[in-house]
C-alpha cells in the first residue's frame, strides 16, 4: 500500500510551480479521462461502479419550445423569484434533495453539478449557464485541470463552485486511506490556490463510498455530495453523441423538488443540453442554487 501511495504522489499528486505563480497539475503519461459511467442513482456505501440502479427515460417534449412565443424571456428562459435571502440549500443525507436551511421556505429548486472536467467542452457549458444566470458546481478531476488548467480559474471568476472529483477517477472504495488522500489532496491545494479558500465538496466516482471514504473526507475537511437526479448524458451515447432533447427528457423524468442533476461537462450533448434543461426547468417553476 505504502509503495502504491509512493507512485501516486510521485506520478499524479505532484504540484510544481507553474508561469506567472500559478499551480499546475501533473497526471501520468498516458492518463486518458474515463467514460462517463456513474449510475443513474448513487452509490450507497460499498457500492461500485454501476450498482446505481438507472432511472427511467420516458420521453418528454421538447422544452425549447415551452416559453410563451410572446414573452420576452433570456436564453435559458423565464427565472422564477428571487429565492429569500440568506436561505441555504443543501442535501439532507447522501444522495438526497436539496433542503432549505429555513424549513419555513416552500419552492423548488434544483441544483446542476458536472463532474470529470474540464474539459474542450467546458467552455460551451459555462457560456449556457452565463447566458441564462444560473450558476452550478463542478466536480473536477487531475487530468482535466492539467489539460485545461485556464478552465479551473475561469470556473471559479465566472461565479460557479469549484469541488472535488479526484486525480485519476478510481473507485475509492478499493483504496486505502493513503490512497485516497493521494486522490485528493492535490485538488484541495489546486483550487484553494485559484479560489483563495479550501474546497468544501468532494463527489465520488460512480457514488461509490464507505466508512474509510467518509472517514478520510472528515480527516480532509470535506463533505460528500452525491445526486438525487442522473441525467443520463452517459447513457445510449452513440458515436460519442446523443441527442440533446433526450438529455432533457431523462432529467425531467426523474425530476423532483431539491434535485441534484448529476451531468458531464465532458460531453457535446450535454454542453447542447445546458440551455434545454434550463428552460424546461424554469418552465416547471424551478429556481437554481448552488452549495453554501
Amino acid at each position: 500500500m505504502k509503495k502504491r501511495w509512493v507512485a501516486m504522489a510521485l506520478l499524479v499528486s505532484v504540484l510544481v510551480p507553474g508561469c506567472g505563480g500559478a499551480t499546475s497539475i501533473q497526471t501520468p503519461s498516458g492518463t486518458t479521462p474515463p467514460a462517463a459511467e456513474d449510475p443513474a442513482g448513487p452509490g450507497s456505501q460499498d457500492s461500485g461502479p454501476g450498482n446505481g440502479e438507472p432511472g427511467g427515460q420516458a420521453g418528454a417534449e421538447d422544452p425549447a419550445g415551452s416559453a410563451d412565443p410572446g414573452e420576452a424571456v433570456g436564453p435559458g428562459g423565464p427565472a422564477p423569484d428571487p429565492a429569500p435571502p440568506n436561505v441555504t440549500w443543501k442535501p439532507s443525507g447522501i444522495g438526497y434533495p436539496l433542503v432549505p436551511s429555513d424549513p419555513s421556505v416552500d419552492r423548488k429548486v434544483a441544483m446542476l453539478t458536472f463532474d470529470d472536467g474540464p474539459s474542450a467542452y467546458t467552455p460551451q457549458v459555462l457560456a449556457g449557464l452565463r447566458e441564462a444566470g444560473v450558476k452550478a458546481v463542478f466536480f473536477i478531476t487531475g487530468y482535466g485541470a492539467a489539460q485545461h488548467p485556464e478552465l479551473v480559474r475561469r470556473i471559479h471568476e465566472e461565479g460557479h463552485l469549484l469541488g472535488i472529483h479526484t486525480m485519476t477517477h478510481p473507485n475509492m472504495t478499493e483504496l486505502s486511506r493513503e490512497e485516497q488522500i493521494a486522490e485528493i489532496q492535490p485538488l484541495i491545494d489546486l483550487i484553494t490556490e485559484v479560489t483563495g479558500q479550501p474546497p468544501k465538496y468532494f463527489r465520488p466516482p460512480y457514488g461509490a463510498y464507505n466508512d474509510q471514504l467518509l472517514a478520510t473526507l472528515d480527516e480532509l475537511g470535506l463533505e460528500l455530495i452525491n445526486w438525487s437526479n442522473g441525467s443520463l448524458d452517459w447513457d445510449g451515447v452513440v458515436d460519442g453523441y446523443k441527442d440533446p432533447n433526450q438529455v432533457v427528457a431523462d432529467v425531467l423524468d426523474q425530476l423532483h423538488p431539491g434535485a441534484v442533476i448529476l451531468a458531464h461537462d465532458t460531453l457535446k450533448h450535454t454542453a447542447e443540453a445546458v440551455p434545454l434543461i434550463i428552460q424546461a426547468l424554469r418552465a416547471e417553476g424551478y429556481d437554481f442554487v448552488v452549495l453554501p
